[in-house]
């Protein structure tokens, strides 16, 4: 069960990082949860494997994550990250140096505690738990018509990539303020293609 929640956790942070698909900034408010979640999963996940020299790596992401869940939509660098994940931003994306580095690592951390985990395991576990994985994701993340289908508002499934966006998940994405982007004028004067 670790290993696939740290190769789902590796794969939406991919997702993200590369805004492939995101969801409505009000709906990532409304999952803050999911930070909590998130480093559960990587202390659950090192407890497991236990592997050397880790350990730093997993306090410092930890850190990470209970700074965002405890400041969550209120301090400038949690309002920040919350904008540039969502589909809301209407920025550049790869020329917000510290969103991009910091979401890298927490992705690095998943995919190491995937791996460490993954070499605990059988070839056909590993198998089976990429197969459940892909498979909560395609659910999950590639599939918002379920939540529309079934008439659940369910603010985590409302995900879209920003040029196929279903005009129910439209409707959720408001132009960001000011404070919401917490602009560093360094980063978006810089030209990354």
């Amino acid at each position: 069960i670790s290993f696939i929640f740290e190769l789902y956790h590796s794969l939406g942070h991919l997702t993200v990082l590369t805004g492939y698909r995101m969801i409505p900034r009000k709906d990532l408010v409304a999952i803050r949860y999911y930070f909590l979640l998130d480093a559960a999963c990587a202390a659950i996940a090192y407890h497991l494997h236990q592997a050397d020299y880790f350990f730093p790596i997993l306090i410092l992401q930890q850190w990470q994550h209970i700074f965002y869940f405890s400041t969550w939509d209120q301090s400038g660098a949690c309002k920040r990250v919350i904008s540039w994940s969502s589909l809301d931003w209407d920025r550049g994306r790869w020329n917000q140096i510290d969103l991009v580095l910091g979401t890298v690592f927490d992705m690095g951390v998943h995919i190491a505690n995937t791996y460490f985990l993954g070499v605990m395991l059988s070839p056909s576990s590993q198998i089976t738990g990429i197969l459940v994985t892909i498979g909560l994701y395609q659910i999950v993340i590639k599939s918002p018509s379920l939540a529309w289908a079934t008439k659940i508002d369910i603010p985590g499934l409302a995900w879209a990539s920003k040029t196929e966006i279903p005009d129910w998940v439209a409707k959720r994405i408001k132009p960001l303020t000011t404070e919401q982007i917490q602009e560093v004028q360094w980063f978006d004067k810089r030209k990354i293609m």
